[in-house]
């Protein structure tokens, strides 16, 4: 009876652990494992330096801290991340290498992230930004066949820019989206306040223009404008600038922005941050909040994408 008793516990004790000794060994197969990206080798190469590449899974970690908040949500990371590697191999063309001096974005050694975050944050965020490639590993957005160009941008001002409406062309997976929760984001609203003097100084270092501070006053607007608020174009005095060179000028965050005197100076408000066009990083990680995987986001934000892999 003794010997039944062992018999039978085992077999108990057995058909319990099955499940967890698949998960552990096996591993969960719709999900992938971190990758050794020491060893890696997709096929896609960055050049940062003469004669050095790194592989564009590598790569993609390295730049992920510039690009969005690793404080941010699990989904909304790897939302991001499909976007960069959309838009690395969407520029490398019919090739398989890029040179890093042709792309937007920068590099973040581990020193700096480490200084940045402190050591015991770093470890955790670290290994946030390899999970989120990993789990995304070779995923970019297609539409009609061809990678699309995967605008995004920090927070929009409740509804995201159309592409037709800043463009004056169809991007038919650049459709306004709302998002709705980006108005109460802490940082939603900023101002910057310049003296007339500073502004037409940076003016004339631009453009070379002859022009009086009085000219200026009696003359700076925004002339166009999309209905949301993004501006095209500045005319300020007899010049006009385009509300995109104007916000690099004045290190505006957004170019949703409007104009008014201010104590004798010139008071620009921004509302969101960015371009409006594409993936709002606020809406995204609002929705991971929620519960949306980062498929769902992205096809979201871009209207009849695919998210494929490179090696299909």
């Amino acid at each position: 009876m003794r010997y039944k008793m062992t018999y039978v516990f085992l077999m108990l004790l057995l058909f319990f652990s099955i499940p967890y000794l698949v998960t552990v060994f096996i591993g969960d197969p719709g999900k992938e494992q971190e990758i050794e990206f020491d060893t890696y080798d997709s096929g896609y190469k960055v050049e940062i330096e003469e004669g050095k590449t790194v592989d564009l899974e590598s790569y993609l970690w390295m730049i992920l801290p510039g690009q969005i908040s690793l404080d941010d949500e699990e989904e909304a990371l790897k939302a991001q991340t499909v976007i960069l590697r959309t838009d690395i191999i969407r520029r490398m063309g019919n090739g398989n290498k890029i040179k890093e001096e042709n792309l937007p974005y920068e590099r973040m050694s581990d020193e700096k992230l480490k200084e940045a975050l402190g050591s015991k944050k770093y470890s955790i965020k670290d290994h946030a930004r390899k999970q989120a490639v990993s789990e995304t590993l070779g995923e970019v957005l297609i539409y009609d066949g061809k990678y699309i160009e995967p605008f995004f941008h920090g927070i929009s001002v409740g509804k995201t820019l159309s592409g037709k409406e800043w463009f004056g062309k169809e991007f038919p997976y650049l459709k306004a989206k709302d998002s709705v929760k980006d108005v109460e984001a802490k940082d939603y609203m900023t101002v910057s306040i310049l003296s007339y003097g500073k502004i037409l100084e940076k003016i004339q270092s631009e453009q070379d223009a002859d022009m009086k501070e009085a000219d200026l006053k009696s003359g700076l607007s925004v002339s166009k404008a999309t209905k949301s608020g993004y501006v095209k174009e500045v005319k300020a005095g007899f010049v006009k600038v385009s509300g995109t060179k104007w916000a690099e000028w004045f290190s505006l965050v957004s170019n949703n922005f409007y104009l008014e005197p201010y104590k004798g100076k010139l008071r620009m408000i921004c509302l969101g941050k960015g371009n409006g066009l594409g993936m709002s990083q606020y809406g995204a990680n609002e929705m991971a909040k929620e519960g949306e995987d980062y498929q769902k986001i992205l096809k979201y934000y871009y209207s009849g994408v695919k998210i494929k892999k490179l090696s299909e």
